[in-house]
């Protein structure tokens, strides 16, 4: 199992995949062909034995080299199977697996099925930029042909209340514009984009890790997939990776933690991560946190340093892919930030904490 760019792979590989897949979509009263983002620094073979991929293929998806099929048990007791297809296409540390069927009934199998990595997998978040960039599918700065056709988002301040609103349908420019202007979060959202002369694309994209083919032109989606999506989802880990001891920075874009009380909403944020402990070592008058993955040990120290900064410092060798899962941990709940790393490594005091220099 190797990843390849499209650019660089045989593209009769994908051409065959695009014909398959557009004429199951045709065929189908509703399809779902869902391409899954996996961040993992595991090299290709132990990626592929970590997640129990098999390279021998029988009715195989086109242009997949690995499957995997994963089992689990509704509350009811009844079975609940999916399988997974690895792609020939990726980018570094990016792997792209794909199923058929309904979303709801793939999502409980696939993290089942990254919890045998031992953290060394997680889906990569697709927030609200990102999504933008999808909603660009056919090339562009404007995004004011694509049509959303449904939209699932709640509020990022949870004193509002964390019910779900469907947002009313219509052009991309004025949904996202609604986005922010609301102070939003997006779940998910149903796009429809023309994308040659009479020609059009429905998609889904989710904040948790899956782009969703549904019907009309594939080609255009899967090029902005590999020629857009996933070199962003690889750059925007760079500060993870080179961050070492040095502080990595999340700056939102509203004044979230100006009083006490917004330490236990970012204590309930880091709280929630599975198979995580968090231990408050200062709550007044800053918030000092440390907390555990016990998924691969990566160790850290939480900061709120700022009406709209949390600092956050990996202890010993913190991996990018838990920095990962800890920022989603966040900007579930306080929307997107700004990440960036400290240019040195500066050890702060209580002092100085109280001081307001950091």
């Amino acid at each position: 199992m190797k990843l390849y760019n499209l650019s660089t792979k045989p593209m009769e590989g994908f051409d065959q995949f695009r014909a398959w897949i557009e004429k199951k979509a045709a065929e189908e009263r509703y399809f779902s062909g869902t391409f899954w983002f996996v961040f993992s620094r595991l090299a290709d073979s132990e990626f592929a034995k970590a997640l129990g991929l098999e390279t021998n293929l029988t009715g195989s998806v086109p242009f997949a080299d690995a499957a995997t099929t994963v089992s689990v048990h509704k509350r009811n007791r009844a079975p609940l199977r999916a399988t997974f297809w690895h792609l020939q296409v990726g980018k570094q540390y990016l792997h792209i697996l794909f199923s058929l069927g309904r979303i709801t009934d793939a999502i409980r199998p696939m993290y089942k099925l990254l919890a045998n990595s031992r953290g060394k997998a997680h889906l990569f978040p697709i927030g609200q930029s990102l999504a933008k960039v999808c909603a660009r599918i056919a090339g562009g700065p404007s995004i004011e042909n694509t049509r959303i056709l449904r939209g699932v988002s709640y509020p990022s301040r949870p004193r509002e209340g964390g019910a779900e609103i469907r947002l009313k349908p219509g052009n991309a420019t004025d949904f996202f514009q609604k986005l922010e202007e609301e102070g939003r979060i997006l779940k998910t959202v149903r796009m429809c984009a023309p994308v040659e002369e009479d020609q059009h694309c429905e998609f889904t994209v989710s904040r948790q890790g899956f782009v969703s083919f549904h019907g009309g032109s594939f080609g255009p989606l899967f090029r902005m997939i590999d020629e857009k999506l996933a070199p962003k989802m690889v750059d925007s880990v760079r500060p993870f990776e080179r961050a070492g001891r040095r502080f990595v920075n999340f700056r939102f874009t509203e004044p979230f933690f100006t009083t006490r009380d917004s330490y236990t909403v970012v204590l309930g944020a880091l709280s929630r991560l599975p198979r995580t402990s968090i231990a408050v070592l200062h709550a007044n008058p800053y918030f000092h946190a440390t907390l555990t993955n016990y998924e691969d040990g990566s160790e850290f120290d939480i900061f709120i340093t700022g009406h709209s900064e949390i600092q956050v410092q990996g202890r010993g060798e913190a991996s990018p892919a838990s920095f990962l899962r800890l920022q989603n941990g966040l900007t579930e709940l306080f929307r997107d930030a700004d990440v960036s790393v400290e240019k040195e490594s500066t050890k702060y005091s209580v002092q100085d904490l109280l001081e307001g220099r950091v």
